[in-house]
């Protein structure tokens, strides 16, 4: 595949489901590849370049896909966010969400940090808007994760925010880490996997009652 002149720092991690390879491109394209043999399925463009300068015209799907019941979830730092048919790779819909972090979801909804650093929930059926959080604007988020039933991300100063899921408020911070958490938090059982960008783990625990007891 042709890569632009200019493209952003990493590349997203593929998905692999149904017999195929699902892939973001530095170009704006999603492919499906047939496993086997690496033959084209489909590809869909999802992000166009525009603007003057090679920076403006950055469409980098760097943030890995989203796969959940037979739909795919692609976003690009050129400021589209698309859900796309699996079989097919036909468009669903778009929001205009610049992002290079991935995405993550829960039964109803899609969230996703944008590159400003606001929170957007995103209904996973119609991609209408439900909500966006704009308190943590330019705190370098990182890429959502769901905890007991709530939105947890990371910022650049090692600080975990807990969003209630159903109105993106905030309603708990903690600070388990000196540095800059970047990569998603990782749920295993009752604890939450934190890694910072000097090489820190953490595991921590909430005592707060789940969202679905509030």
């Amino acid at each position: 595949r042709s890569v632009p002149t200019l493209t952003l720092r990493g590349t997203s991690s593929p998905v692999i489901a149904d017999g195929a390879v699902y892939a973001g491109m530095d170009n704006g394209l999603v492919v499906a590849l047939e496993l086997d043999s690496g033959e084209l399925r489909w590809e869909q463009l999802i992000a166009v370049p525009t603007g003057r300068s090679e920076l403006e015209r950055v469409v980098d799907i760097d943030a890995s896909l989203l796969l959940v019941q037979g739909q795919l979830y692609a976003v690009s730092a050129g400021k589209q966010l698309a859900s796309l048919s699996l079989t097919s790779g036909r468009i669903r819909w778009k929001q205009p969400i610049a992002s290079r972090s991935g995405l993550s979801f829960d039964s109803d909804q899609v969230f996703v940090t944008d590159v400003e650093g606001t929170v957007w929930s995103i209904d996973r059926q119609t991609g209408a808007r439900v909500w966006e959080q704009e308190d943590l604007a330019f705190r370098g988020l990182s890429t959502p994760a769901m905890y007991r039933s709530y939105v947890v991300v990371g910022d650049y100063e090692g600080y975990l925010h807990w969003l209630i899921p159903e109105q993106g408020t905030i309603i708990a911070r903690a600070h388990p880490v000196g540095d800059a958490i970047r990569a998603a938090p990782v749920v295993v059982g009752d604890l939450l996997l934190v890694l910072a960008t000097d090489g820190e783990v953490v595991a921590l625990t909430a005592d707060f009652p789940s969202a679905d007891d509030q």
